[in-house]
């Protein structure tokens, strides 16, 4: 099942510090990566913002096994202001209605082995498809995402191809590239039918209160008001106090 949520969400208290400590086990214990853990055990770096959206993945008992994390591009983004060399062969535009993905990882506490493929399997194609009816539903067009070579065999595996690929340059010891990915009702139907999901994962009662903000402006404007509106949106919201926690799996 899928949840979204909001940095500093009421009610999501739990959920968003169990998504840090899963993303502290994934990024730093198992791929090593040097990322930022505070003294409780939870990843958390620069663009957990107050605006922060993150599509979760839960098993039976609600507990967090996957993880997207959505940034608009009108606001900070990882691949602009950490990896900007990708940028030289595959510009990304900062507009309302094209998002930055992060920090995706899938990872299952699942003691049986079988088990915990099979939650990983499902939570995997549950993030997929959910990201982009997710996108449909808030007219969002394009995601751009950093990723490496693992990640990249499985939108192969998925039949998730990028619209455009950045050229692919070394990232302390692994091949990465930058891609970007049209988010309409084609792309949807060729993850539903590499996924064998048919039912619809995102609803308008999931969205957590910027998502609703944010599509209820774009909702009310004209086209040509759009972009200027909704980027005034992402400087003006304030709409929860901020709770964040302070400073078999896959990953990016």
């Amino acid at each position: 099942m899928l949840e979204i949520v909001q940095a500093g969400q009421a009610g999501k208290t739990k959920l968003l510090f169990d998504m840090h400590r899963m993303r502290k086990r994934v990024f730093k214990d198992r791929m090593g990566w040097d990322v930022s853990v505070t003294e409780g055990g939870l990843e958390v770096d620069q663009f957990d913002l107050d605006d922060t959206v993150y599509l979760l993945a839960l098993n039976d008992n609600r507990q967090v096994i996957g993880n997207w994390r959505l940034l608009p591009t009108t606001g900070p983004t990882m691949v602009r202001d950490v990896w900007p060399q990708f940028l030289d062969t595959l510009p990304m535009p900062s507009s309302p209605d094209v998002w930055e993905t992060s920090r995706f990882a899938v990872d299952s506490p699942a003691i049986n082995p079988e088990e915990g493929l099979a939650q990983v399997n499902r939570a995997t194609r549950e993030l997929f498809v959910g990201l982009t009816e997710l996108c449909l539903l808030c007219g969002i067009t394009q995601i751009f995402t950093f990723y490496d070579m693992r990640i990249a065999r499985l939108l192969k595996r998925i039949d998730c191809p990028p619209a455009a690929i950045s050229q692919r340059l070394k990232i302390e010891d692994f091949q990465a590239e930058v891609g970007s990915f049209n988010t309409d009702e084609q792309m949807l139907a060729r993850l539903r039918a590499a996924s064998g999901i048919t039912e619809t994962l995102v609803t308008l009662d999931m969205l957590p209160p910027v998502l609703q903000h944010y599509r209820a402006r774009l909702k009310q404007l004209p086209r040509t008001k759009t972009d200027r509106a909704i980027t005034e949106t992402w400087n003006d919201l304030a709409l929860v106090p901020d709770v964040r926690p302070t400073a078999h799996h896959t990953a990016t």
